[in-house]
């Protein structure tokens, strides 16, 4: 029998949300977001994704619309990825697996009345890992930007499938809709089985946005120092600029000129400082010494 998605309230604390992704895999966080905020999304993308053409594969899908290089197009979701309850929760997942953890990716995926339902899949998929795993390399959030309904292509989730070995395939039969209202957020564990539905209705398109968080030492998805290079990111939140790969990872991972790379963002100058000697921290590891100030 299949087993059902829980929900919790925009109240519920980050410890709560954290056991139901490892028991579950999956959760959804009813209205997380208000109506508004997400109406003020889709206003500030509205420019872009009106000029979005359709997939034209079956993965991508032939009626579906992607838009990609989010945090550029709109003010809200730069403010949607730091989201405290959200970041709490990644605190929590990739915290003990990592230094520091990062964004993945950002995208909207739109899709239209007519589309077929995409295959099921894992989204670390994309790294070389075996499962089940105790470890948590990836956590994907999809924002509701529309009501999602069975009708309208809500995502389609395996609850427990994070505990699955690689042999075992998804099967249709054991997936249940994640149906959610407007502004909710399903989170889900990137060893857990999901796809986006069937689109069965007339003339619905099912908005949702999505955001993954991985490892500080995976490479990301989207190529993060691309899509917003230093002469725009300087202008983002200390925060935000850390999750896009604005850091240092322990020991030497990541490095510019030998010093933290959110140099960048600032007027640093190749050899302009003193190559600082290692340190050590509280565990006693050695770390090159980090010469940006931080919020």
């Amino acid at each position: 029998m299949t087993q059902s998605i829980e929900h919790v309230s925009a109240l519920t604390g980050a410890d709560q949300i954290e056991k139901i992704l490892l028991d579950d895999g999956v959760v959804i966080i009813d209205r997380l977001n208000s109506e508004a905020f997400v109406d003020r999304i889709l206003d500030e993308i509205s420019p872009w994704f009106n000029r979005t053409a359709t997939g034209e594969g079956d993965w991508l899908g032939f009626k579906t619309r992607r838009l990609h290089g989010l945090l550029v197009k709109s003010a809200a979701i730069r403010d949607n990825v730091v989201k405290p309850l959200i970041l709490a929760v990644m605190d929590r997942l990739l915290g003990p697996w990592c230094d520091k953890y990062q964004m993945g990716s950002c995208s909207i995926s739109s899709i239209g009345p007519g589309e077929k339902a995409q295959e099921l899949h894992r989204d670390d998929l994309l790294y070389p890992f075996s499962h089940p795993m105790e470890r948590v390399p990836h956590v994907t959030t999809f924002w509701a930007l529309h009501d999602f309904t069975e009708e309208n292509g809500a995502t389609r989730v395996i609850p427990g499938s994070h505990r699955w070995d690689d042999e075992r395939a998804p099967t249709t039969e054991e997936t249940v809709a994640a149906e959610m209202k407007k502004g909710s957020v399903l989170i889900t564990l990137g060893a857990t089985y999901h796809g986006g539905g069937d689109n069965n209705s007339k003339d619905e398109w099912r908005h949702a946005m999505y955001t993954s968080y991985n490892l500080g030492w995976l490479k990301q998805e989207e190529a993060q120092f691309l899509v917003n290079p230093p002469d725009v990111a300087k202008h983002y939140p200390a925060r935000l600029q850390r999750l896009l790969g604005y850091q240092m990872h322990e020991p030497f991972l990541g490095w510019v000129d030998l010093q933290d790379p959110a140099v960048v963002l600032g007027d640093y100058k190749e050899l302009s400082a003193p190559r600082l000697d290692q340190s050590k921290n509280e565990d006693g590891r050695m770390i090159l010494a980090d010469t940006v100030r931080r919020e």
